[in-house]
């Protein structure tokens, strides 16, 4: 069944966005993995720095507090290794990989060694079967091509008895003012609510053990409603006043890198001002620290209606399941 059309800024790829009405799992097409360049385009390493300490991450609490007997682990797409320091300290084995070359960099800056910088299939050419206690997917599945396939090259990894923790966005979580970029092709082929993820991993020769979705975040609900129902309303004001009545949907960015003068001549000081993208950003940074008392009072109430009207309506769904 169709859902909705989606085109790629980054790179102009037009997708559709259809719902298997087997499972209810979202899927796009076309699914052709992207490589880290678009991920280096689209989130600047700016981002990446400003992440959370990884005590405070919900999905690693999730994990921890499972509190499986220690033995091998495989983090798939591991990041800047923050969950794996987290588990060696607790006595796991940790091992890792990314394709990001300067996320396996940080991870081993954190000492953890058995990081690689690698491709999924690569890299699972190069472990042997069954060699793995643990393996853990957080925020992984979402993003893989061709989840069934990727699934038993999982499963292959594993030791019979061991265990799968997967944690992806939860479909069912609320969108009041619509879907966030990133949960859009080629960043997400696939969105899964709690039924469909039970479905999937029993399928492929895993029993859930358990399934959780985390508490509405206020954070979330609060930038959810600067960015998608305040911040395009304000922006579509600026692309009025800088370059009159234009009617493309092109970014700031875009627009200021397509102007005859770079938008750095233009008459009026304060528009050459905002070609820079630096200073737009300081003053989107400032505008939403200025909504934020309205942002969060919106927050409050759609926490109470959603909490009233809704289970498992978390940000995140955290599914523990082990290998039969």
């Amino acid at each position: 069944m169709f859902i909705e059309a989606h085109a790629d800024r980054v790179l102009g790829e037009g997708y559709r966005v259809l719902r298997c009405p087997d499972c209810g799992v979202d899927f796009s097409e076309p699914r052709v993995a992207v490589g880290p360049d678009w991920y280096e385009k689209s989130a600047p390493l700016r981002a990446i720095e400003r992440r959370p300490p990884p005590e405070s991450d919900w999905r690693f609490r999730q994990f921890i507090s499972d509190s499986l007997p220690p033995g091998r682990l495989l983090d798939v797409g591991c990041g800047d290794g923050g969950f794996l320091r987290l588990v060696r300290d607790i006595g796991f084995s940790p091992a890792g990989f990314d394709y990001e070359k300067r996320m396996v960099d940080l991870a081993r800056s954190r000492g953890i060694a058995d990081a690689e910088c690698a491709e999924f299939g690569a890299y699972c050419r190069g472990r042997a079967a069954e060699e793995f206690d643990c393996v853990t997917l957080f925020d992984v599945l979402e993003h893989v091509p061709e989840p069934a396939a990727f699934l038993l090259e999982i499963r292959r990894l594993l030791k019979p008895g061991g265990y799968l923790a997967v944690t992806l966005p939860n479909a069912l979580r609320p969108l009041p003012w619509g879907r966030e970029e990133h949960d859009y092709p080629p960043c997400h082929f696939t969105r899964w609510t709690p039924v469909a993820m039970k479905t999937f991993l029993e399928r492929h020769g895993f029993d859930v053990v358990r399934q959780d979705a985390s508490s509405l975040s206020l954070v979330h609900l609060a930038d959810h409603f600067y960015y998608l129902a305040l911040m395009p309303r304000i922006l579509r004001l600026a692309r009025r006043l800088i370059f009159g009545r234009v009617s493309t949907q092109a970014t700031l960015s875009e627009l200021y890198a397509t102007s005859p003068s770079n938008g750095r001549q233009s008459p009026h000081g304060w528009r050459g001002l905002l070609a820079e993208k630096a200073a737009r950003q300081r003053l989107t940074d400032a505008f939403k620290t200025l909504c934020a008392p309205v942002s969060y009072c919106v927050a409050i109430a759609l926490s109470f209606y959603y909490h009233a009207q809704r289970r498992d309506c978390g940000n995140v769904l955290y599914t523990l399941a082990r290998r039969r």
